[in-house]
């Protein structure tokens, strides 16, 4: 069961086009101990980091049980990534950054005078 879950793990990160180390971040475990669930060495997978891993993969946890495929996440790993730096920041912190982000995107979008 648990390399049959691995490689629905692998096939559904593949699919999202991540790597072990973006899957690992987003899903606040260890590269080390991703892989080896990838690999069906860890005997039993909590379902905390069950969860997080499908929420990270942007898939139902059925899903990486059952091994259905889904679509592939709408959202980037990187996009998530910032997402999930933004909501760690206090409500204050967060709003601030944001639009600080967005000035900067503002100012790549200006034309340059040549």
């Amino acid at each position: 069961m648990n390399n049959y879950l691995g490689k629905n793990i692998a096939t559904q990160r593949h699919a999202a086009r991540m790597t072990q180390e973006q899957l690992a971040e987003l899903s606040d475990m260890t590269i080390n101990y991703l892989s080896k669930i990838e690999r069906g060495v860890v005997k039993q997978i909590g379902a905390g980091s069950l969860y997080r891993i499908a929420k990270a993969l942007n898939v139902s946890m059925e899903s990486l049980v059952e091994g259905t495929t889904e679509a592939a996440p709408a959202v980037s790993p990187q996009r998530q990534l910032l997402n999930q730096q933004l909501d760690r920041l206090d409500p204050i912190q967060s709003d601030e950054y944001s639009r600080l982000f967005f000035d900067l995107l503002k100012v790549a979008e200006r034309p340059t005078d040549q």
